[in-house]
């Protein structure tokens, strides 16, 4: 076999229905020496629409399922800007463990159409006979027309990893999307936690970072996207490159340079002590986590260097979503009193089941970091803190930036005193957070699961 089990959860699309813009027909006069006399005539041809003129901005964004509508599809419509901001002949790159939003499909269809190359990865397990996906069938029927005329590099499609794209086992679970021009922009990446997915916006926390014309940085995550879309294993599987204050990660982490878990070692060059230049706490080191799933024996091995880290002094607080009770008990249990961690996942409708959660893997440093005791780094993309991450398709971009680790580190305290109600926090605050318990645990005694709703991919 060469996967790993992963679960699957079909999510609501919303259904929006494009307004197409009719021809007017052209009408014949008589000669003027003649009776008028109505004549049939051939409408017009339909102009291809034109792109829109958005030129996405570099940086940090993050959404917020509880927020408005502008809070809640900050990304979402951030990337459908972009989307339908590609003019024809120019490039389109999806790679996104699931696609399921009729917006993005829509979009993505519409670009296609005005001569866009359009190219899809996803994972299969989103996308088959028992999970159908009516948008993913909707963008393969429309990607085989108009074709006739394009060249090989200009073809689009969709393709669906049988697993990890790039190598035997894991999953499909990298999220990011290329753009080799919108708007006034060229060589665009945009990666991070978020798929292509409704969910992401209404059910889900999540980041995506914009990187703009750097011409390296995109060829690198075209060259992996063109590995991906083979969907055959790669000798090195596992990428890093350097890109001044950018440092990526690809995933699989397998081949040469892939001998010890990455992000161990880079917990290992953090020292608590000693943080100058105005960074860190009273002269600790501060980090700011936000991560959604982490569990198992690679969960166990961070989370006693978190414990050990928090009792040497360093500022820890952590958001998260899903982690294993062997990880809290190591977190809850110090020389120091417990890690402070909160949870960022929601009951909402009561039922005992969590309905939104946090969905971002992000880690920001002020402090102490590798002989830099005034580095300010941050840590972001799709990858979870448990062992599949490492046999999976994975993003992870570290950056050394005072302004992009000071947003993501204010979101995390934001996030750590503002939870969620109805989540699984230990403080009762009113009647419905205690009706929400009631739920939990009657469906627990019921033998239910209160995670089955929640998607850690």
């Amino acid at each position: 076999m060469r996967r790993l089990s992963a679960a699957t959860v079909l999510t609501t699309s919303l259904l929006l229905v494009a307004g197409l813009l009719g021809a007017l027909p052209t009408s014949a006069s008589a000669a003027p020496d003649r009776a008028r006399a109505a004549t049939a005539a051939a409408p017009a041809a339909k102009p291809k629409p034109a792109p829109l003129r958005y030129t996405p901005d570099q940086g940090v964004r993050v959404n917020n399922p509880l927020g408005d509508a502008a809070a809640r599809r900050r990304i979402i419509g951030h990337l459908l800007r972009t989307i339908q901001s590609v003019p024809g002949q120019e490039k389109i790159r999806v790679a996104s463990w699931n696609v399921r939003s009729d917006d993005i499909a829509n979009a993505l269809i519409a670009a296609h159409r005005r001569g866009v190359s359009v190219r899809v990865v996803m994972d299969r397990l989103n996308a088959n006979k028992s999970n159908v996906n009516e948008g993913v069938n909707r963008m393969q029927a429309a990607f085989k027309k108009n074709e006739a005329n394009r060249s090989a590099a200009m073809r689009s499609d969709v393709r669906k990893c049988v697993s990890s794209c790039r190598n035997r086992g894991g999953i499909a679970h990298t999220k990011f999307f290329l753009f080799s021009k919108a708007g006034k922009a060229k060589n665009v990446v945009i990666y991070g936690s978020n798929n292509a997915t409704d969910l992401a916006a209404y059910g889900q926390w999540n980041d995506v970072y914009t990187i703009t014309g750097k011409a390296g940085i995109y060829g690198e995550f075209e060259h992996v996207f063109d590995q991906m879309r083979r969907d055959k294993p790669v000798k090195q599987a596992y990428e890093s490159h350097e890109h001044g204050k950018y440092t990526s990660y690809f995933y699989p982490y397998r081949g040469k340079g892939a001998e010890a878990d990455p992000l161990l070692r880079d917990l290992d060059d953090i020292v608590c002590a000693g943080a100058t230049g105005g960074t860190g706490t009273n002269g600790r080191t501060k980090i700011r986590i936000a991560q959604t799933s982490m569990h198992g024996d690679r969960g166990k091995a961070i989370a006693e260097r978190l414990r050990t880290m928090w009792q040497r002094g360093c500022d820890i607080k952590i958001v998260y979503a899903v982690f294993g009770n062997n990880v809290l008990q190591i977190l809850r249990n110090t020389s120091r009193g417990p890690v402070p961690i909160k949870q960022i996942a929601q009951d909402f409708n009561l039922d005992g089941v969590y309905d939104r959660y946090l969905h971002m893997k992000t880690m920001a440093v002020s402090g102490h970091y590798r002989g830099n005791t005034a580095a300010q780094v941050t840590w972001n993309g799709s990858a979870n803190w448990t062992s599949v991450a490492l046999a999976s398709d994975e993003i992870v971009m570290r950056i050394f930036d005072g302004g992009v680790r000071k947003q993501y580190a204010d979101w995390v305290d934001y996030l750590y005193a503002h939870p969620p109600k109805y989540s699984n926090n230990p403080v009762v605050q009113d009647q419905m957070e205690t009706r929400s318990l009631l739920a939990r645990r009657s469906l627990v005694a019921r033998g239910g699961n209160p995670y089955a709703g929640i998607q850690v991919n």
